[in-house]
Parts: structure tokens; sequence; C-alpha cells
């Protein structure tokens, strides 16, 4: 009888270690995406070289769906940790501009201080500067390499994928997904209010709503436990912290969600648990007999709590205000008539070659058509971000040349330098809209000077 609370009172030890020594271990689409998001080789290494040995023994198994969102998703992924050194870099160097605005200001409006005594300000972070590129230079040199890890990730792939849903198939799984929801029986109900989640995905033969995602993995995973010819235990491995996953205490994770482990247990007559990745590094070096030590373990739990602090912090705030963006029909026009020559005078070399990478692989034959549009427009706006605090400098530049030549033609942009929008694509697109304007109103002042008539 008790057999029908295990989801509350959970494995006997001697289960958990059969649990271990029998079962498939399944790895999800963030836990695959977060290789290319680790700061630390060793990381990547620790982690990986765990999955591999799994899948020498046949215990690495990976269903049809997670493949299938790591395909759609991992090359806007790949370069994280290279935009994340470069806008960190970018947002510093801010600090120079941002004093001499305060010496440019105070020297306007308080004529009779000398700022020059406080010149050494701007110095010290101009050779602080320099420091910060000698760190960034080498926290990005001893960054895991991106097509390195793409390659080895397409290796540990291989043979490992299950076979994918008809759609007959999955039209009744969101049917039934849709009775479960209304109910909020996990998974996937935390994503049935998304705005972000209700679009469709279709692939090869196959089409499905975003929101059921969750739910196609689920019973995936339930057909892989239940399969004739070699039933299974399973642990799943994944960074999903909704409670449509994981029951949680005081807002903190205590254990996967009951309900889970229950309807695992009658429909398959199988074992099922959750961990996320650096308590399953641990337990892996428990149980299976890891070769790591504790240091990478500590390595790993030490980049994934930052993977997560960066992501709660703006991963959902981001995703959603870019969907809006390239949603505006306004905006979207301007990206379409942006001139990209002239954003690119604004990106250092190390990422323009990012940016090309990025815009090839918007386009390159593995890109579905639905998506070729949306990543050239990530693409874009990730450029524009980056070149935020070099266009800024430029209208101040541009702005100061006008006002010598035509005091009156530079009264006009004045209001609008305290009316940029918050967003910075929108005020990035804005910036170089007026760097255009101003360039040709010079061109023309010139033009009229040295021809009068």
């Amino acid at each position: 009888m008790l057999e029908q609370f295990k989801g509350f009172i959970g494995y006997t030890d001697e289960e958990f270690k059969r649990l271990w020594e029998k079962a498939v271990i399944v790895v999800d689409t963030n836990v695959l995406l977060n290789f290319y998001k680790y700061t630390s080789k060793e990381s990547t290494k620790s982690l990986l070289d765990i999955l591999k040995i799994l899948k020498e023994e046949n215990r690495l198994w990976i269903p049809h769906q997670v493949a299938l969102e790591y395909f759609f998703n991992y090359e806007t992924n790949m370069f994280k940790q290279h935009e994340g050194y470069n806008l960190l870099g970018s947002e510093l160097k801010k600090l120079k501009e941002d004093a001499k605005k305060s010496l440019r200001t105070v020297q306007s409006e308080h004529p009779y201080i000398v700022t020059d005594n406080f010149q050494f300000y701007i110095e010290d972070i101009e050779k602080s500067n320099d420091k910060l590129q000698e760190q960034l230079d080498k926290e990005i040199a001893n960054l895991p390499y991106s097509k390195e890890t793409q390659d080895e990730l397409l290796l540990l792939l291989d043979g490992v994928i299950g076979d994918p849903y008809t759609q007959d198939m999955i039209n009744a799984i969101e049917k039934d997904g849709l009775e479960r929801y209304v109910h909020n029986v996990p998974p996937g109900f935390k994503d049935k209010d998304k705005n972000s989640m209700k679009d469709y995905r279709t692939y090869g033969d196959i089409r499905y709503q975003q929101k059921y995602g969750d739910l196609i993995v689920w019973n995936q995973m339930l057909d892989r436990a239940k399969r004739e010819e070699n039933p299974t235990s399973i642990i799943f491995i994944t960074e999903e912290k909704k409670e449509d996953w994981w029951e949680k205490e005081s807002g903190k994770i205590k254990r996967p969600q009951p309900q889970l482990i229950q309807e695992f247990i009658n429909k398959t007559n199988q074992l099922f648990y959750m961990y996320r990745t650096e308590n399953f590094v641990q337990y892996a070096k428990e149980y299976l007999g890891a070769d790591i030590t504790d240091e990478e373990v500590e390595n790993v739990t030490k980049d994934v709590e930052q993977i997560r602090r960066a992501e709660e912090s703006s991963n959902s705030d981001l995703e959603n205000e870019y969907q809006a963006t390239i949603n505006r029909n306004e905006q979207k026009e301007k990206l379409r008539n942006l001139n990209i020559n002239k954003l690119m005078e604004y990106l250092s070399q190390e990422e323009l070659d990012t940016f090309r990478k990025r815009i090839d692989m918007a386009f390159s034959i593995n890109t579905h058509p639905n998506s070729a549009n949306a990543k050239y427009n990530h693409a874009i706006e990730w450029a524009i971000k980056l070149a935020l605090n070099k266009l800024e400098n430029q209208l101040r530049q541009l702005l100061g040349q006008i006002a010598i030549k035509d005091y009156d033609k530079v009264q006009s942009y004045l209001p609008l330098l305290d009316s940029f929008p918050e967003n910075s694509v929108e005020k990035g697109l804005l910036l170089l809209e007026y760097i255009e304007e101003i360039e040709n109103a010079l061109h023309k002042i010139d033009i009229n000077e040295n021809f009068p008539f």
C-alpha cells in the first residue's frame, strides 16, 4: 500500500543504490546548452567525461524532444561567455566617458573651479582600463572553445537520441496536456500562460506548441522506461527550477515533484528521480566511481550557480523584451533598413568576428527558415548593445562639431538627448539614425563653405 505514496516518503537506501546502479541517465536541453556557458574548461571536461562513460556503458539516453530543442537553441548560446566578457568590458569602460562628462559639466556650470587638477582621475581610469583589457583577454583565453564544445556534444549525442513522435502522438499529448494544465498536473503547467510558449515550432514532419514541450519530454521518458525489450528506471538531469518539476519550500527546491515520481512508478513500474547538475556530479562521484576530484565538483558547482544567478536576474526579462521588440513593426522595419556597415564601424575586431559568425549561422544550411530572421535580428540587436557606448560618444563629438558650424542646427538636437528610450536596442537605432543625419548635415555645410554659390 505504501508504494502508492513513494512520491512523498521517498526511496530507501537500497532503492537509491539500485537506481544508480541500473538507471538510464537522461540529460535535459538546458544542461546541454549550459556547456556553452561554463567559464572554466575544467567544468566542461568534468561533466562531459561522466556523460561519455555513461554512453560507453549504454546508460545515456536523450529524448528526441530534448535533442530537437537543443538544435533549435544551441547556435544562440555558443558565444554566451564571449558576449558576457565583451559586455562587461564595454560597461566598465563607460566609466572613463562618464568621468569626462562630469568634469565638462562642472567646468561649464562652475567655470571658477579648476577641473584640470582632477585630470588624474581620468588618467587613473585609463590605466585601470589597460589592466581591465589584460584581464579580459586572459579570461577569454581560458574559456572553453565553443566550436570544440559543439563537436564534442555532437559526438556525445550521436547514437543515443530516441525516435521522434508522430504528429498523431503529439496531437494526443497536447490534448491530454490541455486537461492536465487546467488542474496544474506536472510537468509543464507553469508554461501555460507564457506568451513566448504559445508559439508553434515545426520541424520535419511534426508541429508542436512550445508550452507542451516539457510534457512531450515526460511522455518520451515514460515510454523509454517501459520499453518491452529493455525496461529501465530513469535519472533525469535538469536545470529546470519551476514548481511543475520540483516541490519547493520557502522558495528553495526541496525534492522532485512527488506527483511525477508517483506517476512514473504507476505507469512504468520503474523508479524515477531528478537531480540538478552539481548534485548529479557529486553523486556520480559517490555511486558511479567517477574519476573526479572534490575541487572539480566545486568548480562545476561554482559555474552552475553563476549561470543560474545570471539567468534568474535577466534571462526571462530579456527574452520577453526580445520577443516584444522584434515583433514591433516599426522596429522590425528599422532593423531591416539598418546600415549594417555603419554599425560595424563601432565594433572591435573581436566583436566583428563574433558578429559575422552569428550572421553566418542565422542563414546556415542547418538553420530552420522559420528561425533564420529571428536569429538575424538577434545578432543585430547584440551588436547594437555592444556598440552603444561608442555610438553615444560619436553623437557627442558630432554635436560639438555642428555647434561650431551651425549653432541653430544643434539646438534642434539637444531636446532629443533627454528623450532616448530605455530599451538599449531602440536607443542604439536612434543613435545611428541621428549620427547619419548629423554627418550628412556637416557634409552639406562643408560643401556650402567650399562652394558658396
